[in-house]
């Protein structure tokens, strides 16, 4: 009796489980971008992931009973545009939810990643503004910053308590090894630590969120000189119906440094006919950490045009300019690199997503 129920026990845990629900889904998007920027020769070429990302995944769970769920999520990059195929992962998360809430253990996209997907409209696409000055400038919460993404990471997600969500992030980047066992105990720690933790609250039209980042050593980069990196982000947005506004402000600190890094933005969409969209956005930040008075700021104008519940047409044009001092800062993911300082650049994208 003892030997069938490990082989059943064995079957169940490394064969497909029959009543799972398993889904495949993915974003396709392709745009034809023109940049251009004083003092560098421009060029017009075909770009993934205008709007969103391209990416090819794979949901799937499982009712456990009372009230409890697993459920796996395999997410990936995807070029659509060249012979590179399936790229790096976006997650790999394995979850058991139920009236406790989620927990979710593997490289996960974490709470400062959906901060940005929230309270930006153009969050994850080429034309974002805040996510050029977040990635860029080294913050750590965005779409598109340093800790928007986790290696061997933990997460708790709240119940909703009328309204009211809290998140809790955990990483522990240990180049490949679990933690310090192999580290002579009289040696420096190899082992990074992140945490981010959150609270979002969401009632009738309004929305906030507020996520608070501390990241050390070797965790995706860290501070100047490889000192302790800590961050704060609040954000709001607000449906009028006739447009909905967003708005983000956070604070960068590094351990030893007298000034913070500082970033916002203000958004806004408008629904003009029952399937055009318009979206404007502006970013601006100041990076008193780094010295000289360094400073950028974007500003992005689109027209969405939904042809169907999963197709989007889409029109763009997205300015990034740097402060007198600086060129750190361009269109397109910051993809410009050899303006001058105190130059800016230029990117007109129109493009096609498709949803599946």
């Amino acid at each position: 009796m003892q030997k069938k129920i490990i082989a059943l026990a064995i079957a169940a845990a490394f064969s497909a489980p029959a009543f799972a629900d398993t889904t495949v889904y993915g974003i396709v998007d392709a745009a034809v971008v023109n940049i251009s920027a004083n003092g560098v020769k421009g060029g017009t070429a075909v770009a993934a992931g205008g709007l969103a990302g391209s990416r090819l995944g794979v949901k799937s769970s499982e009712d456990l009973g009372n009230g409890m769920k697993a459920s796996v999520v395999l997410e990936y990059s995807l070029d659509n545009t060249d012979s590179g195929g399936i790229g790096n992962a976006r997650q790999e998360m394995l979850a058991l939810s139920g009236g406790f809430g989620t927990v979710a253990a593997g490289y996960l996209q974490t709470t400062g990643y959906d901060f940005s997907g929230k309270f930006d409209p153009t969050a994850g696409s080429l034309v974002t503004p805040l996510g050029n000055l977040t990635a860029g400038g080294g913050f750590l919460i965005g779409n598109a910053a340093l800790l928007k993404r986790a290696p061997k990471a933990l997460a708790y997600i709240s119940p909703d308590f009328s309204g009211l969500t809290f998140a809790l992030n955990y990483s522990a980047d240990t180049a490949g090894a679990l933690g310090d066992v192999n580290t002579v105990e009289t040696s420096a720690a190899t082992k990074g630590s992140a945490y981010l933790a959150s609270a979002d609250y969401k009632a009738g039209p309004l929305a906030a969120g507020f996520v608070y980042a501390s990241n050390t050593s070797s965790i995706n980069g860290a501070g100047v000189g490889g000192a302790k990196t800590t961050e704060w982000a609040i954000g709001a947005s607000y449906d009028l119906e006739m447009a909905k506004l967003f708005a983000t402000y956070q604070v960068e600190k590094f351990d030893g440094v007298d000034n913070n890094d500082k970033v916002f933005s203000i958004s806004a969409t408008m629904p003009v006919t029952s399937a055009g969209t318009a979206v404007v956005t502006y970013a601006n930040a100041k990076f008193d950490a780094l010295g000289s008075d360094i400073s950028a700021s974007g500003f992005t104008v689109a027209w969405l045009q939904a042809m169907s519940k999963t197709t989007t047409a889409y029109a763009a044009v997205s300015t990034m300019g740097n402060g007198s001092t600086n060129s750190f800062f361009s269109v397109a993911g910051n993809a410009v690199t050899n303006i001058t300082a105190g130059e800016s650049s230029r990117m007109i994208a129109v493009g096609l997503n498709k949803k599946f």
